[in-house]
C-alpha cells in the first residue's frame, strides 16, 4: 500500500491518494475542484521503529556494514 502526495494546479489545494499497488490516472483528480490537472509532489519515506530511535542513517549494530 502507498501513499501519494498531490498538488492541484489550478485550486491549489493538497491532497493525498492511499493506494493498493500502483496510483492510476483515475485516481489523480482533486478532490476538492475536481480537476485533473494535478501534480505529485515529492514526499520520503517512513522508516519503521520509534520516533525516538537513532537517526536511521546508521546501520544496526547487527548488520554487516557496521
Amino acid at each position: 500500500m502507498a501513499l501519494y502526495d498531490f498538488v492541484c494546479m489550478d485550486c491549489g489545494s493538497s491532497f493525498e491518494v492511499f493506494v493498493q499497488g500502483f496510483i492510476k490516472d483515475d485516481d489523480k483528480s482533486c478532490p476538492d475542484c475536481g480537476s485533473r490537472a494535478v501534480r505529485q509532489k515529492f514526499t520520503s519515506f517512513l522508516r519503521a521503529g520509534s520516533a525516538s530511535s537513532d537517526s536511521g542513517c546508521a546501520p544496526s549494530p547487527s548488520s554487516a556494514f557496521r
